[in-house]
């Protein structure tokens, strides 16, 4: 019986021991393979190993691991909207302008022949607009045409309305815009051997200039551009209308000269005389006189005739057409931008204030303030409407506009609201207009009074 009984403990004992080894091999084999049965998660970033306090921390208080696990059927808090990336910056370009040799002599454009002049429209626009690089092509008005037709040139700044009308019906520009006038200038030689200073109609002064050449050939000299350029065409039609139909008749003279080669250049031959002979007289662009003269490069030149109508210069810029099959690679999206800011309130101004500071006046005189309102003056804008609007029969006629629709090219808010121009703000543009005497169709004086600075109060009073 003792034995049977041992033998029943010893039984229970052997259970008792291989249920608790079991038990323990259970246990053992769940902590040693910890990792917990879950929802698939994603890949987790690597993230750096915890301090050492953090792992003291987290045997007494577990926490979630440090890539928690994404349940997909969750509804998850809202992840923030991706911050909209920067606009890029615009692929560099180059936009190559055709131009007058007066925008670009003065300085306007670029730096001229004062190295020292600033505030050019080429440092400005670069300034606001870093990707674009402006290269000016100083040519005469016709010259720099035909290169922006060739395609070698993407627009142009030009002077000559009747050729800029042909540019347009050939098929080769859009959206031209007037950006600037000022008054061409007849100089001659400080003592006036002619006898035309101050006289008040130029066909009077070039009829009484070529009666004393004729005269005294020897002491009166005409030098003249000869070439495709705007003053030349101006030139043209100034010794047109006072009877003088046939230029080559002109040229045949023995007094009169051809000096091509631009502005400035025409201007020295000018001031130089003719193989040591008296200075001559010229027509040129204010701007460009008085750039030279500021510097000192013409000192035996002077005005003699100024500030009338029929020596109006008008400035405008036009873009090649993209649609002409020979013009398809030129820079049009960017001639747009260019022109745009010509005639927005800061090019107006940077315009309306160049030459003040080197010169003492203005060269250009910006176009937008007259036209849209801001600094009214109805007799000069007619002036400038009958010399270089065109209308819809293309036609030059002060019915017209500064381009017509047939010419207006992706043109967006270029041409609106009023006078089809931009809306220059009063507020933005400070604009003092200088105004010497003028004079109306050639007889009529308009002003009788010394060179002047009206505000625009006065001029919109009526005051001059």
């Amino acid at each position: 019986m003792k034995t049977t009984t041992i033998v029943a403990i010893l039984l229970i004992v052997i259970i008792i021991s291989g249920i608790g080894a079991y038990a323990a091999y259970t246990y053992t084999q769940n902590n040693e393979n910890t990792q917990p049965t879950s929802t698939p998660t994603s890949t987790p970033t690597p993230s750096p190993s915890p301090s050492p306090t953090a792992a003291a921390t987290s045997t007494s208080t577990p926490k979630p691991s440090a890539s928690p696990t994404l349940n997909p059927t969750a509804s998850p808090s809202p992840s923030p909207s991706p911050s909209p990336s920067p606009s890029p910056t615009p692929t560099p370009t180059t936009l190559n302008v055709a131009t007058t040799t007066s925008l670009h002599d003065t300085g306007l454009e670029d730096i001229g022949i004062n190295s020292n002049t600033t505030g050019t429209i080429k440092q400005a626009f670069e300034a606001k607009y870093p990707w674009v690089t402006v290269n000016f092509i100083a040519l005469g008005t016709g010259a720099a045409i035909a290169r922006a037709q060739s395609g070698d040139a993407d627009m142009i700044l030009v002077h000559s309305p009747s050729q800029e009308l042909n540019f347009l019906t050939g098929g080769y520009g859009v959206d031209r815009k007037i950006i600037a006038y000022n008054f061409f200038v007849i100089v001659g030689p400080l003592n006036d051997p002619a006898g035309i200073r101050g006289k008040t109609n130029v066909s009077d002064a070039l009829i009484t200039l070529y009666n004393a050449a004729q005269a005294h050939p020897d002491q009166v000299q005409w030098v003249t551009r000869n070439d495709s350029s705007g003053t030349f065409t101006a030139e043209q039609n100034l010794w047109k209308a006072a009877g003088f139909t046939n230029f080559n008749t002109l040229l045949a003279l023995p007094w009169f000269h051809a000096a091509p080669g631009g502005m400035g250049a025409a201007l020295n031959v000018a001031n130089n005389g003719i193989g040591g002979g008296p200075s001559c007289y010229i027509l040129a662009d204010t701007g460009t006189f008085l750039a030279y003269s500021n510097a000192g490069n013409i000192p035996q030149l002077t005005i003699e005739i100024q500030s009338q109508q029929a020596l109006l210069n008008v400035y405008s810029a036009i873009i090649d057409d993209p649609r002409n099959s020979a013009l398809t690679s030129t820079n049009f999206a960017t001639s747009l931008l260019f022109v745009n800011y010509l005639v927005s309130d800061e090019g107006q101004q940077l315009i309306a204030n160049y030459g003040i500071s080197a010169y003492g006046q203005q060269l250009f005189k910006p176009f937008v303030p007259l036209a849209s309102g801001t600094a009214p003056n109805a007799t000069l804008l007619s002036w400038i409407q009958n010399y270089a609007y065109i209308n819809s029969t293309n036609q030059i006629s002060a019915s017209g506009t500064e381009c017509p629709s047939a010419f207006r090219y992706n043109a967006g808010t270029l041409y609106s609201p009023s006078y089809d121009t931009v809306t220059v703000s009063a507020q933005n543009l400070n604009l003092q207009i200088s105004f010497p005497n003028y004079y109306l169709a050639n007889t009529q004086q308009f002003v009788i009074a010394p060179p002047s600075t009206f505000s625009q109060n006065e001029v919109k009073a009526n005051k001059i």
